[in-house]
């Protein structure tokens, strides 16, 4: 609405299209354009017109799908006209939108709520989209949107009380809902019931989300998908961007790869781009280097309607067709509002600093509200007396609301945390024998590969074994988890790249036919009636993926949810999702997710980027017990804390750092009796010098197979502790070890440089514990820019000085 139509179009000339001015008044073929075979050229032009050239846009003709392309001409083609109650039902909706904002800058003034005006319609847009869904099966809506105008979607369409919101502008306010850190207004999500004009319940559920903008997009995308697999009815993502951060944010182009991707697909989403054309303070031609915000739909060949904000039947008309198009098709659509922002980023900033024409053109324009009002008295369909009551009502109700003292809420408590070493965990031999054979069982007519075949035979004499030998290796334990956790029908979701074999080929999920690459899942024959079970190997990205499985776990809480890095090293390619969300999420918007992460972890001279999942990251995050962070050594360590995690009522993300070498080191193994009589321990003290040894050493991980080797060749008596929980620390069972060896020397060994991995969260833990009379002496690489040397003989070296160190 700001900027002059654009130029003569050479494309669209009546020259270039191999007309001229005299053969306007002859007739021409309609081709389905008029109810007529044929029409004078000047009425065909005047109705494409009046179709394409006035203030929808539309971006069709490239979808790849001739039934989409076809339909969606057919309906924009033939008329659309709202009627008197429609016209009145937006007037209302942009009535509630205006003096909501106005009403907020009146009594907050220059208070941060990022106000919606200049895109009000956006407010009679989500009506009518939920008023067009709920003609469907759809039973709800989740939406993903930033900051600006959310204060207002949470008033005026998720019907959160106005004295509430108004409350949260008091600056002694402090968070009501729970007894967490908070957050600001402006980022909260929450749930309502939009009732319809037919009188059907929508529920409509904002996602919490923070200030990194687009970082929600897919976690809505996770929360729609687990909502309808559980529900087994129709969920509607609908995403609110911006332009400048839709162009920008690397993150919607991972969302949007996920669109049409099995385990992913949560057929179709409904896009609006608010088209401030302008960023913080960064034009359009400064922020992309495509001609429209919406150009990434493109990519994926969705239908794009660029729509003007001071046209409400034109944003309405794109979005009832959008919805259609989603309902019939289940395909993404985009609509590109074009709009504008009345005030700066944020009320209190000055966008005269920077965009002085912008602006002046902004301050001379009259409200969407006041312009639709004066065409519906143009029309006779109100009148300045039904506006003026329309207006004073609305106030009336706000004011009320603003006096209106509500009680204080009651804080709801978070969660306590269970330990996971006191979950029963443990599966009867018996069990885990039948099991196993529904694992290492698969159809005559399967033809594996001669060498996993030869594993699933190793893997079944496993099982087979004297149950008190050490024989199961790491993939055997943790496929038993996964079997035991779904014959007790807990679903179970893994994802991540190359999650169906595994990035080190020891996990075989799938078993592919080496004639025709038909899969069989073994974990889907485990019982008659267990739970669902998924793997997915997932695109190559970190950030959107891992944003989906939070979304996931968030909205199906009683099912285990894994996601894997190919390396733990790549799991930085997530860090939004890391620190914004799985690490801080209860604290500030009170809600938990059971997560795991399995994090590939270990040196083995493979280099500064397959080394390091950066433990030292995780447990600077860890605090408030709002993470579980383990580093298991053993296969009945991973079965049981994987049980652990998926039995305990708690729920907590659990970041589990997970070997590599280990995977086929004969040492590390367990026996069947581990698993069928143990459980998660925190820490696995030395059996073989359980008291008053001389030299202590504490360690977590791979390093304690290189510490047992060195250990022999020494022939020291010295005692090493593993610690398999780095958080929460498990300073009680620390403590009663401390005590059993009063008179050690005490040491902390791991492979990481000092300034990595665990040493410098635990050092002060330990200092605490020790005192001053016997600090705990540090054991490893030295402080480094980089995780890991590139030199396989320098690793080696390294390694064997910080052994030899150990035991001097």
């Amino acid at each position: 609405p700001l900027k002059p139509p654009p130029d003569a179009i050479y494309e669209l000339d009546l020259k270039t299209l191999g007309f001229i001015a005299h053969e306007l008044n002859e007739s021409f073929p309609t081709c389905g354009l008029l109810k007529k075979e044929q029409a004078p050229l000047k009425d065909l032009l005047d109705l494409l017109k009046k179709t394409y050239c006035s203030q929808i846009g539309i971006e069709y003709m490239s979808l790849r799908n001739h039934e989409l392309e076809t339909w969606i001409q057919n309906k924009f083609e033939s008329s659309f006209i709202l009627d008197k109650q429609q016209k009145l039902l937006i007037l209302q909706d942009l009535n509630k939108a205006e003096l909501f904002e106005s009403f907020l800058n009146t009594k907050y003034v220059g208070q941060k709520r990022f106000s919606l005006e200049g895109a009000e319609i956006l407010i009679p847009m989500l009506s009518f989209l939920i008023e067009q869904a709920s003609l469907s099966s759809v039973e709800e809506i989740v939406l993903g949107m930033a900051h600006r105008g959310r204060l207002n979607v949470l008033a005026n369409i998720i019907h959160k009380d106005y004295s509430s919101i108004f409350r949260e502008f008091d600056e002694n306010y402090v968070n009501e809902g729970f007894e967490g850190s908070g957050d600001v207004k402006y980022h909260q999500g929450a749930q309502g019931t939009f009732t319809t004009s037919l009188g059907k319940d929508i529920l409509i559920t904002l996602a919490a989300n923070p200030s990194h903008l687009e970082s929600v997009d897919p976690v809505v995308e996770g929360m729609s998908y687990a909502k309808a697999a559980t529900s087994k009815k129709d969920v509607i993502p609908v995403l609110i961007h911006g332009d400048a951060s839709f162009s920008g944010q690397g993150v919607v182009y991972e969302t949007m790869q996920l669109c049409k991707l099995d385990g992913y697909r949560t057929r179709g989403s409904i896009h609006i781009i608010i088209n401030n054309q302008i960023g913080f303070t960064t034009n359009p031609e400064e922020a992309r280097s495509t001609p429209y915000c919406s150009d990434l739909a493109k990519t994926f060949t969705c239908p794009v309607f660029h729509v003007n904000a001071e046209d409400p039947a034109g944003c309405i008309r794109a979005m009832i067709l959008s919805m259609e198009i989603r309902l019939k098709f289940g395909c993404d659509v985009f609509i590109d509002l074009n709009c504008y922002r009345k005030y700066g980023h944020n009320e209190s900033d000055e966008p005269l600093f920077s965009q002085p024409l912008l602006y002046a053109k902004i301050k001379e324009r009259k409200s969407i509200r006041t312009l639709f009002s004066q065409s519906l008295l143009q029309e006779s369909i109100i009148q300045e007396k039904d506006i003026k009551n329309l207006e004073e009502n609305f106030k009336k109700q706000l004011q009320e609301a603003l006096q209106k003292t509500s009680p204080p809420l009651i804080r709801k408590k978070l969660q306590q945390p269970i330990p996971l070493s006191e979950m029963d965990t443990k599966v009867p031999l018996k069990v885990l024998e039948k099991i196993g054979k529904g694992l290492y069982t698969y159809p005559k007519d399967v033809n594996l590969h001669p060498k996993i075949q030869r594993l699933l035979q190793e893997r079944e004499q496993m099982l087979q074994s004297d149950p008190k030998l050490a024989s199961l290796d790491w993939g055997t334990a943790e496929q038993l988890a996964y079997a035991s956790l779904l014959s007790q029908e807990i679903a179970l979701r893994f994802s991540g790249q190359d999650v169906c074999r595994g990035t080190f080929s020891h996990r075989h999920a799938v078993l592919i036919d080496q004639l025709n690459e038909k899969r069989f899942f073994p974990l889907d024959h485990i019982t008659g009636s267990q739970a669902a079970c998924v793997f997915l190997n997932s695109p190559l990205s970190e950030y959107a993926v891992l944003g989906f499985e939070f979304g996931f776990s968030l909205a199906s809480s009683q099912a285990l949810v894994i996601w894997e890095a190919q390396f733990g090293d790549f799991a930085n390619g997530a860090q939004i999702i890391l620190d914004q969300y799985l690490a801080s999420s209860e604290q500030k918007w009170g809600i938990a997710s059971n997560l795991v992460l399995m994090l590939p972890h270990g040196y083995e001279g493979q280099g500064p980027e397959h080394s390091s999942a950066r433990i030292e990251r995780f447990l600077q995050l860890a605090a408030q017990d709002n993470l579980r962070v383990a580093n298991c050594s053993t296969p009945a360590q991973l079965f049981h804390l994987l049980r652990a995690q998926a039995l305990c009522p708690i729920k907590k993300p659990l970041v589990l750092f997970t070997p590599k070498a280990l995977l086929r080191n004969a040492e590390c193994r367990s026996s069947l009796n581990a698993l069928a009589e143990g459980r998660f321990y925190e820490v696995l003290e030395d059996p073989l010098l359980e008291k008053d040894a001389k030299l202590l050493l504490f360690c977590s991980g791979k390093i304690y197979y290189d510490l047992i080797q060195m250990r022999k060749k020494q022939n020291q008596q010295c005692a090493i502790i593993r610690l398999e929980q780095l958080y929460p620390f498990p300073k009680n069972r620390i403590q009663k070890i401390l005590a059993k060896h009063p008179n050690a020397n005490y040491r902390f060994v791991q492979e990481e440089p000092s300034n990595m991995g665990a040493w410098e969260s635990l050092r002060f833990t330990f200092d605490e514990l020790l005192g001053t009379k016997s600090p705990i002496e540090y054991i490893g690489r030295q402080r480094s820019a980089s995780p890991a040397v590139g030199s396989y003989a320098v690793h080696k070296q390294q390694l064997e000085e910080l052994l030899k160190k150990a035991f001097a």
